[in-house]
């Protein structure tokens, strides 16, 4: 089974960018109470990614999945993220993976994961509008909104 990525990359790599283009300090300042902070969002992305990733090879999706270190380079983190969700879902043997009490298929996890992405981008798209933190120039010309 092949399964083709680059919507995913194309996706991911909308959040990995934004870690590229922002200002480091900015990934602090709390922009919408219910959102939290874009460093604990560039975490979650990271975190959940590996979740998806391990679900490929063990058939089975496990929440919370493993934290990154507090040391951990973000940006890195998120390219090498990416790539490891790519490479599993090109590698993978599964046909069927549990997620909590139902199976979905590897096609349907990859629906899940590039939705995921842009749920995350377009809440963070509203709110740095309303913070008034300039975009990244794919998210501009891309969305143009």
């Amino acid at each position: 089974m092949i399964i083709n990525t680059n919507g995913f990359i194309y996706a991911a790599d909308m959040t990995n960018q934004l870690a590229e283009e922002l200002p480091e300090k900015l990934w602090d300042k709390p922009l919408i109470a219910e959102l939290g902070t874009i460093r604990k969002w560039f975490m979650h992305m990271i975190r959940v990614r590996g979740v998806y990733a391990g679900s490929l090879m063990t058939g089975k999706v496990e929440f919370p999945g493993h934290l990154v270190p507090g040391d951990a380079s973000i940006i890195l983190e998120l390219r090498r993220s990416t790539e490891e969700l790519s490479w599993a879902f090109e590698e993978t043997q599964k046909h069927r993976i549990l997620m909590y009490q139902e199976y979905i298929t590897p096609e349907e996890l990859l629906h899940i994961a590039i939705q995921h992405e842009g749920i995350h981008q377009g809440q963070y798209y509203i709110a740095f509008q309303q913070a008034g933190i300039k975009l990244p120039e794919q998210w501009r010309r891309d969305w143009n909104m």
